[in-house]
């Protein structure tokens, strides 16, 4: 299961996240979402991933 290591990388988290949120991005990805921000580019969707600063 890659939702675990998704929310350990995730920015929300970093903000303070508690993992309880239902919409956030790493709990809906299936992939390597550290990767896919990295590259700023998501598999799944095959789409660019724009972040807020």
């Amino acid at each position: 299961m890659v939702m675990p290591y998704n929310c350990s990388k995730c920015p929300e988290n970093k903000k303070g996240c508690n993992w309880n949120i239902e919409q956030c991005m790493c709990k809906r990805c299936p992939r390597n979402l550290a990767e896919c921000l990295i590259v700023k580019y998501c598999r799944e969707t095959e789409s660019p991933i724009y972040m807020e600063e």
